[in-house]
């Protein structure tokens, strides 16, 4: 008799357990009881209503908990689920899933091994879309986290190489904010300052500081674009010297659009010499950028680039000289 209950009890249905699911016309998850599923078709229960739905009418991180729920724990198949996570872009659950069926079947190791590979790349893609528009919301720091965080997880895939771009912009952009943050809150201490000679000249001159920290981080970067061009890096070299150029001429006019809080001794001095810097780092900047463009052959480009840094100083040698040797081979009526 006793035996008997075991079987009989062996051959009743697992009960079903409700689970938080969310189909893509609801607003939020709701308690759901899956009964069945029979090809793309989905029999469940909410209450004591029945209903029934395609697959994929639910968001796929629901659509991925029926699937797995209905799927053998066989090698294939939880390969196929593995597939199927990584076609909605569940790149964890499809890697998760791929390793374990391949650690189940040594036969099934190349194809787990491909499922992981694109699994990284677009996971690897989907944060290089949202450092992007952190960059462009003006989130530097949580942008660099997730571009760091792509250099180390996913130094194969093609984002990986995008990332290394975007951080070399991401200096500039947060030399840009860090320089509209100092001139805020300059001129709101200016303001608050009182009597005392250092209090008032002081918010002045840390925002003096600040901008001479950032020149020598631009010059620091037009050291490292020459460096990688030396090294025949000239593709990853050239995208900074106009990175220093920009940055350069946006640290001049934040000092002459401040030249009016300019108020105590030493104080215009020390922003002529920095603007000097700037303007002698355009015009180095303009030069070797315009020599590495002529290199290229990119006459039309280079023969731009000249043109600015004379601009800045007419009687500069080297870029006299470039303009010649361009002129010599390129005739901007011919284009």
């Amino acid at each position: 008799m006793r035996l008997l209950l075991i079987v009989l009890l062996c051959l009743l249905p697992a009960p079903l357990l409700a689970v938080k699911l969310k189909l893509k016309s609801e607003d939020k998850e709701a308690e759901t009881t899956i009964v069945a599923l029979s090809g793309d078709t989905v029999s469940f229960k909410r209450g004591r209503k029945d209903f029934t739905a395609r697959l994929d009418d639910f968001e796929p991180a629901s659509a991925w908990i029926i699937k797995k729920q209905f799927t053998p724990d066989d090698p294939r198949q939880q390969l196929e689920l593995a597939r199927f996570a990584l076609h909605r872009s569940l790149c964890a659950e499809a890697r998760d899933t791929v390793r374990a069926a391949g650690r189940a079947d040594a036969t099934l190791e190349a194809e787990a091994a491909n499922v992981v590979a694109l699994a990284d790349i677009l996971e690897a893609e989907r944060m290089l879309d949202t450092a992007a528009a952190q960059i462009e919301a003006g989130k530097p720091a949580e942008a660099r986290a997730a571009l760091t965080a792509i250099r180390t997880r996913f130094a194969q895939t093609p984002a990986a190489i995008r990332a290394e771009v975007l951080l070399s912009t991401l200096e500039a952009v947060e030399l840009e904010l860090r320089a509209r943050q100092l001139e805020e809150e300059a001129r709101k201490a200016q303001d608050a300052a009182d009597a005392d000679e250092r209090k008032k000249r002081q918010p002045i001159d840390d925002w003096l500081a600040g901008i001479q920290d950032q020149v020598k981080a631009a010059e620091d970067k037009k050291r490292e674009a020459d460096a990688d061009c030396n090294a025949g890096r000239t593709l990853a070299g050239i995208p900074k010297y106009e990175n220093v150029v920009s940055t350069a001429a946006k640290l001049r006019k934040t000092i002459e659009d401040n030249r009016k809080l300019l108020k105590f001794r030493g104080q215009p001095e020390l922003a002529d010499r920095l603007d000097q810097r700037c303007r002698q780092l355009m015009i180095d900047a303009y030069e070797r950028w315009g020599f590495r463009l002529y290199q290229l052959q990119r006459f039309d480009v280079a023969s731009e680039v000249v043109a600015k840094g004379i601009a800045l100083d007419p009687t500069d040698r080297r870029l006299l000289a470039l303009k010649v040797d361009i002129d010599e081979l390129y005739d901007p009526t011919e284009k």
